[in-house]
């Protein structure tokens, strides 16, 4: 992952690429439909300081690829179609979203041409996780209902925080999981519009403050459909709408 503005890439500071990645195929689509449907502009650029104004025209998971917009060819074309290395760098309301650009290949056609590469494996969003991880209003009650076997009644844990990415519950005293453990066939209520079961994989585990009973369980979300995905980011959004309005 190369960055061609600035190398170093100093804004990281010690936490490293890991808390700008997102690597869920979904969350991926999500971000870069968004990009799409507001013609943002993209950059490619290569070393030597070559760049190519762009934008993204269709992206498809399914099929693996993504369909840039392609201006009058020329020799900056003919470069970024040479080059070894390439990124893809655009602003979606003012976050910078970077992706690297593989087999990236010029398909000429009769309603026109357009650039086709691959859909990537990675994305960076530089916006720390902190920024669009959530808190849920006061007014809502949401709750992770876990099984311990398909039969079982279920367990409700009150959810801390969600993001695309995954959530975290509080668990009661005498229950606990370890990092690693699946949890399978898990209800998340969010509000009344928001609701899917998912599959969750435990990353980590921490103590409350002394005062405070229980623990907290970090998850990792997985098995989310694309309809289930497009919820959770508009409960986002509208929770960090929300917010912003109560703070002003």
């Amino acid at each position: 992952m190369t960055d061609f503005d600035n190398p170093q890439l100093p804004e990281l500071g010690v936490d490293g690429l890991d808390d700008f990645r997102v690597s869920q195929p979904l969350e991926i689509q999500t971000l870069l439909r968004q990009m799409a449907r507001q013609n943002v502009l993209v950059t490619l650029r290569a070393p030597r300081g070559i760049a190519y104004p762009t934008s993204l025209w269709e992206v498809d998971h399914q099929k693996g690829f993504l369909a840039l917009d392609v201006g009058p060819a020329g020799p900056e074309l003919d470069r970024v179609l040479n080059a070894h290395i390439l990124v893809a760098v655009g602003y979606l309301d003012r976050i910078k979203i970077q992706f690297d650009v593989q087999d990236l290949t010029l398909v000429e056609g009769m309603d026109g041409n357009m650039l086709i590469c691959l859909f990537p494996q990675d994305l960076y969003r530089f916006q720390r996780r902190a920024s669009f991880r959530v808190n849920p209003l006061y007014s809502t009650r949401p709750v992770a209902r876990v099984r311990s076997s398909p039969q079982a009644e279920p367990v409700e844990l009150p959810i801390f925080d969600v993001s695309l990415a995954g959530l975290s519950v509080t668990l009661p005293d005498g229950l606990a999981y370890e990092p690693g453990s699946q949890l399978t066939g898990v209800e998340v209520e969010l509000d009344d519009d928001t609701r899917f079961t998912v599959d969750l994989t435990v990353r980590y585990l921490t103590s409350l403050r002394p005062a405070m009973a229980g623990s907290r369980l970090g998850c990792e979300l997985a098995g989310l459909t694309s309809v289930d995905l497009r919820a959770l980011q508009r409960y986002i959004d509208y929770t960090q709408k929300r917010r912003r309005e109560m703070a002003g």
